[in-house]
């Protein structure tokens, strides 16, 4: 196996994987296999050694799986591709490179300056850094942009009405859902537990808000609104949030995973999220955006982006935007400030499939014996036994990333059509 590219959460993740792939093979020639990092784990060590090995996150060398890649492939080259890199300080101290290995001898993808800066401040080498751009961006764009379906398409396969508006509601809520062991967790990786109460708090407080203000749009105006949890959230624990302090889902309101945000962002009239990323996807796809804002937003989890988001803090104002978008303001300020910072290098996906393409020749460049080459030296026998009782996939945070090399098969044929012209 030559590049063995692992992917956690597939509506994040699978399409620029795909792209990256099919680029990689047409132009530069090199084997690319696409596989889960938790479902496919033990499959995946019980075979061979690749070269090298793409991570949609390195924070440690001893986290759930990376553990046990590390220690079973001595030789392979262990490529970051660092899915988050737009923080806020509640969890920044999370997000660094917290150990020797992970600092010297990961390579790392930056999306641009502000993120190398980042790394580097964190102990990350300068040579182990690639600034490229951020790849789900370049979605947004022709050619890539022809890959996704019409909204024609998604209104026949979902039951919508193409004619009326749809309002397009990705929530990010995630620290609503967190448990007690979740913020310990993150407490013992330097972030502070008052703060993430803090931010439990607020989320709970601010999606419970943000699903009747919903409802009362689905009720009242003409249109269509798509409500997404995020990758990680379960759909049950939506419904159930929504029964609880709503009641029933009326017909225009639909609560789905199904298919990833940039169908719905390309296909919508209206993009309305939390302090979500995806608003600058939305941006970037020339579409009316707004933060809806029942409560003000903690310090701890304002990001710069925001800057530049028009906002709905009372519900009125928030029916007044879904009543007629444009009202929301002016989009291009934040489309204009993510294309300077993370889409200043040329196509991002062309870059990833070229970097891993070179990671496999020159076989990583520089390497620094740390500490963990010594454990991993010392367990290289043991690595080589799979721990069959140990659980990396957890069904209810990744319901719905459970794939087979078919998809991805047929996944990179469409992206060649597009692409490249193919059949």
């Amino acid at each position: 196996m030559e590049i063995l590219w692992l992917i956690e959460h597939v509506a994040r993740e699978m399409d620029v994987a795909c792209a990256a792939k099919c680029i990689a093979e047409e132009k530069y020639g090199v084997d690319v296999s696409i596989r889960h990092i938790y479902l496919h784990t033990k499959e995946l060590l019980k075979g061979p050694q690749p070269r090298v090995v793409v991570y949609p996150f390195f924070y440690v060398m001893t986290g759930l799986a990376t553990h046990d890649y590390v220690l079973a492939w001595p030789g392979a080259t262990h490529f970051n591709l660092a899915w988050e890199e737009i923080h806020y300080s509640a969890h920044e101290a999370a997000k660094r490179p917290g150990d020797e290995f992970t600092r010297n001898r990961v390579f790392h993808h930056a999306w641009g300056g502000f993120y190398k800066d980042f790394l580097l401040e964190s102990g990350v080498p300068k040579e182990h850094i690639f600034v490229n751009g951020q790849p789900a961006y370049q979605l947004y764009r022709a050619p890539y942009s022809a890959y996704y379906k019409s909204r024609s398409r998604l209104a026949e396969e979902y039951g919508l009405d193409e004619a009326r508006p749809w309002i397009f509601v990705p929530e990010n809520y995630r620290w609503a859902f967190v448990t007690d062991s979740n913020i310990r967790h993150f407490c013992n990786m330097g972030c502070e537990h008052d703060v993430l109460a803090d931010l439990r708090t607020f989320c709970s407080d601010s999606i419970k808000t943000l699903l009747k203000w919903c409802n009362r749009a689905a009720l009242e105006l003409d249109a269509e609104v798509i409500f997404r949890p995020r990758p990680a959230t379960p759909a049950k624990m939506i419904h159930e949030l929504f029964s609880e302090h709503v009641g029933g889902i009326p017909p225009r309101l639909r609560l789905t995973k199904d298919e990833t945000v940039r169908e719905w962002i390309l296909a919508s009239d209206l993009v309305v999220s939390s302090y979500s990323t995806t608003l600058i996807e939305a941006a970037i796809a020339g579409k009316p955006i707004c933060s809806a804002e029942p409560i003000p937003i903690p310090d701890s989890l304002y990001c710069d982006f925001l800057q530049f988001v028009p906002r709905a803090r009372t519900e009125d104002e928030f029916m007044g935007i879904c009543r007629n978008p444009e009202s929301a303001g002016d989009w291009r300020p934040l489309r204009d400030w993510a294309a300077t910072l993370m889409l200043a290098n040329g196509d991002p996906i062309e870059g990833l499939a070229r970097y891993v393409a070179g990671l496999r020749q020159n076989g990583g460049g520089p390497r620094i014996r740390t500490v963990f080459d010594r454990l991993r030296d010392k367990m290289s026998r043991k690595a080589k036994h799979v721990p069959l009782k140990k659980k990396y996939f957890n069904e209810a945070t990744h319901e719905k990333d459970v794939f087979d090399e078919e998809l991805v098969r047929a996944n990179v044929a469409e992206w060649k059509r597009v692409l490249f012209g193919g059949a």
